[in-house]
């Protein structure tokens, strides 16, 4: 039986990992092959970082997932114990098209339980317990693990970034969120990684006869170093800070301010909405554009406009969302004035 954990084995420990995966909604992900339910599991192949390799290819190759979070609970000797959570891939990357089935995490162990599989039953009540109580610092860690790991690695802008496709894809996922900038004006990308985001909204503005002038923060000093690098005529307005509480230098506001709901924990995310609109949009003239790269309503992940009606804010409007082939439209909503739910 795997023993509890609160940090990441090392990287020589690791040799073979089972995922407890969940969609964005809580419910929990099992495959459904003809022998009877399963979790995803594979070996750590040579050469390979789990941190990064592992855990993007295995659940791709063996249930079609692919994860947005990673968190390990559990370790066995070599054999480490995590959940991630996101959703079935249907991008045209290699992965198997796997039956799945979504549930109660409980419902999802007792089925394990009943067909013979003890630990993986226990995995999962013990995966669906980190998942639910994970307190917010860990939740900014993993972002930081996770970003600064991958992003760090790409040999493109747009991997940077974090986004596997190209400069023609990354148009078509992206230039949408222009939609909301309706005039000259300063933009800040809240969660801007190499700034790559920032240096495109400024020049699909300029398309348009727009002057936008982009800043940028983000979690992880990394990046931003990454980014000041990357863009050394905007490096004195690139910031490091936290997505739910940081506030610009000299008082700063700015016309377009875009943020992204996943930087926060899903309880956080109308004060992530609330902080914006109050430090960092500019009064009564400004916009906040909210984006939800992983929305996906087929599996319980609602687009950004339902997700902040949820919360209670009016949403003024939305963009088209994104036209990538085999991936749902997310649109990018805005809010104005009249903030507070």
């Amino acid at each position: 039986m795997f023993q509890l954990i609160k940090a990441d084995p090392p990287a020589d420990r690791v040799r073979r990992i089972t995922f407890v995966p969940f969609l964005a909604d809580g419910r929990c992900v099992l495959i459904e092959d003809p022998g009877g339910p399963a979790l995803p599991a594979g070996e750590v192949q040579d050469g390979e970082d789990y941190l990064l390799d592992t855990v993007l290819r295995v659940p791709l190759q063996t249930a079609g997932f692919r994860y947005q979070r990673f968190h390990p609970f559990g370790l066995d000797r070599d054999h480490l114990y995590a959940w991630i959570e996101g959703r079935p891939y249907t991008g045209s990357g290699p992965h198997r098209s796997a039956m799945l089935s979504f549930g109660p995490a409980e419902e999802a162990a007792e089925r394990l339980r009943a067909h013979g599989e003890p630990v993986l039953a226990a995995a999962v009540r013990a995966a669906a317990e980190s998942y639910r109580g994970l307190d917010e610092q860990a939740f900014y860690a993993d972002n930081r693990r996770t970003l600064e790991t991958a992003y760090l690695r790409g040999t493109t802008p747009q991997q940077g970034s974090g986004f596997g496709g190209g400069e023609l894809d990354w148009q078509k996922a992206r230039r949408h969120i222009t939609e909301g900038i309706a005039g000259d004006g300063t933009f800040l990308d809240v969660g801007c990684a190499n700034g790559l985001l920032m240096e495109s909204v400024a020049a699909w503005c300029a398309e348009r006869d727009l002057a936008v002038e982009p800043y940028g923060v983000d979690i992880s000093a990394a990046l931003t170093d990454l980014a000041r690098r990357r863009l050394p005529r905007w490096a004195d307005r690139i910031w490091t800070g936290n997505a739910v509480d940081w506030r610009p230098p000299a008082g700063l506001c700015f016309d377009y301010v875009h943020i992204l709901l996943d930087s926060v924990p899903r309880a956080r995310r109308a004060d992530l909405v609330r902080h914006h609109l109050k430090h960092t949009v500019q009064p009564a003239t400004g916009r906040l554009l909210v984006s939800d790269y992983a929305a996906d309503p087929a599996v319980g992940h609602p687009a950004a406009v339902e997700t902040l009606r949820s919360l209670g804010f009016r949403c003024v409007g939305q963009t088209s969302g994104g036209t990538l082939p085999g991936r749902p439209s997310n649109p990018t909503a805005w809010i104005t004035a009249d903030p507070a739910p």
